[in-house]
């Protein structure tokens, strides 16, 4: 497990990804702070836990955009760049379709 997630930190630490995850996360943070309904559990269709999933994407895709790099497994593990620019995306996908 620890060089699957050191292979994907290694393979995601590019200036350009790096840029356009903070990119993303700042444009998702701002369309959760424009519309705030879109996202809420009782006035859109998505859960709770949706919710969460995609505050997690913005922090990590911050966190990975800014170039930090934890050295805890647990750190590297729970800030993965990754799966974070994918739930990103696919939050942004939710609020313009």
């Amino acid at each position: 497990m620890k060089r699957l997630i050191a292979q994907i930190w290694q393979w995601m630490d590019r200036r350009s990804l790096r840029l356009l995850s903070l990119l993303l996360a700042l444009w998702l943070a701002g369309c959760l702070f424009w519309a705030p309904a879109r996202f809420a559990s009782h006035t859109s269709s998505l859960s709770l836990w949706q919710g969460w999933i995609i505050m997690w994407g913005v922090c990590a895709s911050v966190v990975f955009g800014v170039g930090f790099q934890p050295q805890k497994l647990r750190w590297r593990a729970l800030f993965l760049p990754l799966p974070a620019l994918l739930v990103v995306v696919c939050g942004l996908v939710f609020f313009y379709s």
